[in-house]
């Protein structure tokens, strides 16, 4: 069920392929190439046009699982150390980084699934959900309430935190270069600007233990709440759209979309995948692979990085969540 206050235009936002049929082709092809420009002309707005294979991290059995684009079992992975793993998200420079909360690490793997490196920073306790906006690394940091950045070779940079983030689950990028991070404990998203200082805190729609956050093409932020056992969506100002809920989301957590505009969420508690189609209903539930306590989801991308940050596509995703055995109450 999906419900979405307020007038016809807010729910638009969310159907967006509804209304093509009132432009002609050509004015399609315009607003196309404008959208590449813009996808060059801005660091960070959208990932790769195409999606592949969808990756889970299963936090109970420490690997990844790996399912095709219409949720088909492929096989699993993971690597010697790998303990907890929280976050994944795939790199500008074809490596998949994947946190390993537990292990206070990184875990870096190239694009064949084979483990590179890892690193980590004693600012680092407790990593969960990551973003990668152009040649960095934000890795939230559960135990000690901040966001570090590294870049993609691992290198210390900084920290930030404000606006009474307490246990950050999940961070993500609007297409302005604002940075959301889901604070667990209070039951809210925060928002920083570019510059990594303070801008708001909101909450909405119920929201409980947020966890992933993910946006799509109009920049509507979704985000997991995975104590109220919903998805709220945002924008950018903090304002809720709607919420999304179904009997199979118990403690949702990550959110990815892919290259239809669809979304697949994790639920914690049923070990299973559920997707969505662009506008919020359901498709279907995924139950193959073996998952304990799935968590953040990630596209693999198909198409090579262009310019500056994530080039064009549908919404990345980036998404994490609390400490185990409780993924609420650490």
């Amino acid at each position: 069920m999906h419900t979405w206050p307020g007038n016809s235009h807010q729910r638009m936002i969310f159907s967006s392929r509804s209304v093509r049929g009132c432009f002609p082709r050509i004015q399609w092809a315009v607003v196309g190439w404008l959208l590449l420009f813009l996808v060059h002309s801005a660091p960070g707005i959208l990932p790769p046009p195409r999606t592949g294979n969808l990756y889970v991290t299963s936090f109970g059995t420490d690997s990844v699982a790996v399912y095709d684009s219409t949720g088909a079992y492929l096989r699993s992975f993971s690597a010697p150390g790998l303990d907890g793993p929280r976050g994944i998200v795939f790199a500008p420079n074809n490596r998949i980084y994947i946190a390993g909360q537990h292990s206070d690490q990184i875990f870096v793997f190239d694009r064949n699934e084979q483990l590179i490196t890892t690193f980590g920073h004693m600012q680092l306790d407790g990593p969960t959900g990551m973003a990668v906006e152009d040649t960095l690394l934000y890795v939230c940091s559960f135990n000690n309430d901040q966001v570090v950045v590294f870049n993609l070779e691992g290198t210390f940079l900084r920290t930030f935190t404000g606006g009474g983030l307490n246990g950050p689950n999940c961070v993500a990028f609007d297409s302005h270069g604002n940075i959301y991070v889901s604070s667990a404990m209070t039951a809210t998203v925060v928002k920083f600007a570019p510059d990594e200082t303070h801008r708001i805190t909101f909450t909405g729609g119920g929201l409980s233990s947020p966890m992933g956050i993910a946006r799509d093409t109009a920049d509507v932020l979704y985000v997991a709440g995975g104590g109220s056992n919903n998805i709220v969506m945002f924008d950018t100002l903090g304002n809720t759209l709607g919420t999304i809920t179904h009997a199979d989301l118990g403690g949702p957590q990550g959110i990815a979309f892919d290259d239809r505009g669809h979304f697949f969420t994790s639920s914690f508690f049923q070990d299973h995948l559920v997707e969505f189609d662009g506008s919020g209903n359901y498709v279907q539930t995924i139950t193959a692979g073996n998952l304990d306590m799935p968590r953040s989801l990630a596209f693999e991308p198909l198409e090579p990085p262009t310019g500056l940050g994530q080039p064009v596509g549908i919404p990345h995703a980036v998404e994490l969540y609390p400490n185990f055995p409780n993924p609420f109450n650490p």
